[in-house]
């Protein structure tokens, strides 16, 4: 029998970087954390990370909804979130990365953040 975190983690990377449904908001999952306690998906809104119990699932969108509506999704986060676009190389994105996944001393991430769009 396979142990929760690793039925957690197979469901992340089958869906990590994608949009998905987590309560009435459409977001990315980017991560999979863990406070000592719970196990979270984390999730990213364009600016800011969000910790969700995984006893709550999520609606994945991908290879639900129309291939052209989805791909909307992906062109209006790249001209929107504040990490994509071709500026890697500029220190305020970088910056902004660090900070927006930086933990408190008892949390941790599972499984490397993925800002990927997938």
């Amino acid at each position: 029998m396979t142990d929760n975190k690793t039925l957690i983690l197979e469901h992340f990377e089958q869906h990590k970087g994608q949009f998905i449904i987590m309560g009435t908001d459409v977001v990315r999952l980017i991560a999979v954390g863990d406070d000592g306690e719970d196990y979270y998906w984390v999730t990213y809104n364009g600016r800011k990370t969000h910790w969700h119990s995984c006893v709550g699932g999520f609606i994945i969108l991908k290879g639900k909804i129309d291939e052209r509506d989805y791909n909307c999704l992906i062109r209006m986060a790249k001209l929107n979130h504040f990490d994509q676009g071709n500026l890697d190389d500029l220190p305020i994105i970088n910056n902004h990365k660090e900070q927006t996944t930086c933990l408190p001393e008892d949390h941790i991430y599972l499984a490397g953040v993925c800002w990927d769009l997938n």
